[in-house]
């Protein structure tokens, strides 16, 4: 059971994280300062250090933060759902972190205020291979579940992330090339074709793809 020591100290990094949420969110990163947060905090200005290096690193850990809630709302929504077939679980999961996005304005403006495309895939690759998540060992057991097997299963889920990844930024952030809407049956169609073109068709491993993930 935590001490109340521990207990403050966690009340007061919950206030920072959602202090910083806030202003980035009205403002671009470098028109806030620490002294903002901790302000807006309530907490005074040291206590920042003793559990960021700075507000970069407290927005980044905003941003992985949101990256995982994204993609585990994903991954539990795919598992309600009965799919004997790769490509269609796929494009749900992927349709499922779109809609998520698009729906939250305040993860958006966070992210159009204060990321590059760059940044913004850095964080959402780096949460989609953390221990308790890696979707890339997950993608693989469900396409061997569903009979797809891949060389480099890596690769090819690299391949959708990437794809994935900038139409996230430059068509719901910037609206470009089109709208999402717009874009998402071209994208799909996209991520269908990468599916089949690098897979070998086996017999699928499973009556119930879905068990693997």
């Amino acid at each position: 059971m935590p001490t109340k020591i521990q207990q403050n100290k966690a009340l007061k990094r919950n206030r920072l994280i959602e202090a910083a949420y806030e202003l980035f969110t009205k403002n671009d990163v470098q028109e806030v300062s620490i002294a903002d947060i901790t302000n807006h905090a309530g907490v005074a200005k040291g206590t920042f250090y003793l559990f960021f290096k700075d507000k970069y690193d407290i927005r980044d850990h905003l941003i992985a933060g949101e990256s995982r809630r994204l993609l585990m709302h994903a991954v539990e929504e795919l598992e309600k759902n009965d799919f004997r077939n790769l490509q269609d679980a796929v494009i749900f999961m992927i349709n499922q972190i779109l809609a998520q996005l698009i729906s939250n304005p305040l993860l958006l403006k966070l992210i159009r205020r204060n990321l590059s495309f760059g940044l913004f895939h850095k964080h959402l690759a780096s949460t989609m291979v953390e221990k308790d998540i890696d979707l890339a060992e997950r993608f693989n057991a469900l396409a061997l579940k569903c009979g797809y097997h891949y060389q480099q299963p890596r690769i090819v889920f690299s391949m959708i992330l990437e794809l994935t990844g900038s139409i996230c930024y430059s068509s719901i952030v910037e609206n470009q090339p089109a709208p999402i809407e717009t874009v998402k049956p071209a994208l799909f169609e996209a991520i269908r074709a990468i599916l089949s073109s690098a897979a070998q068709i086996q017999e699928p491993l499973s009556s119930n793809p879905v068990d693997a993930l």
